[in-house]
């Protein structure tokens, strides 16, 4: 199976200033994802999509290819992932590049990933010919059964009903349907889902579970930190 990964890093970020590129552990943190991707097996090649000169420059130096800057409509706050995937497989034709079977996401916000799980997600999609994607989840720390919404008259109405129980958030967990939390670990998608769905999951997605502990997403100061302990306590990224 022919696999290439992409990892999308915009320039903005408000949060944490200028993030993909500030060190962690002594590495921009998009180095994190370029190098683990370059250490897997399953994957041909690894591209940046950036509308930054100043990140493509970092990522080409740890090692991935970057071969066009990003339109500025594919890099707004609210630009989601499914049209820079459009936009990077329609370079790919465009230059005469061999489409992939597949393609891994990396967001640069995980960079606790190993190469045994990405390439366990490898092997799951090849496994099953009719699947759509993988996606990475773990159990979440909050059940949705017990949240809620605030409607403009003041009054709290739950955010889920189950059929047979009246009352979920009242019930005690153990009783409450399992659920999962989608996070920016993996993402595999076949190409055939992008070009043939205009999805980036499909309607079969497989999961892939991860521990709590390496489901870390960077999005502002708290988390940075707790990337860098988190990282110190194990080490290095494997």
């Amino acid at each position: 199976m022919l696999i290439y990964s992409l990892i999308p890093a915009r320039g903005g970020s408000k949060a944490v200033p200028h993030k993909n590129i500030r060190l962690l552990r002594g590495k921009p943190l998009i180095a994190h994802s370029i190098e683990i991707s370059l250490k897997c097996p399953s994957i041909r090649r690894t591209f940046v999509s950036t509308d930054s000169e100043t990140i493509a420059e970092v990522a080409r130096n740890a090692g991935a290819e970057v071969p066009f800057l990003r339109p500025a409509e594919f890099a707004q706050d609210d630009t989601r992932d499914l049209p820079v995937f459009r936009h990077f497989l329609g370079w790919l034709e465009q230059n005469g590049v061999p489409l992939p079977e597949a393609i891994f996401q990396f967001r640069p916000t995980s960079p606790l990933r190993s190469v045994s799980k990405i390439e366990e997600a490898a092997e799951l999609l090849k496994k099953n010919p009719e699947a759509d994607s993988v996606r990475g989840i773990t159990e979440p720390g909050q059940n949705p059964y017990k949240m809620w919404t605030i409607g403009a008259d003041g009054f709290m109405r739950a955010l889920l009903n189950i059929s047979g129980i009246p009352e979920p958030f009242n019930e005690p967990r153990q009783s409450l349907p399992k659920v999962y939390w989608q996070i920016g670990y993996l993402d595999l998608i076949r190409t055939r889902t992008i070009l043939e769905k205009n999805s980036l999951t499909g309607a079969h997605i497989l999961p892939l579970k991860i521990d709590s502990r390496d489901s870390i997403d960077i999005d502002d100061e708290f988390s940075f930190q707790l990337a860098e302990f988190l990282m110190e306590r194990q080490g290095s990224v494997t």
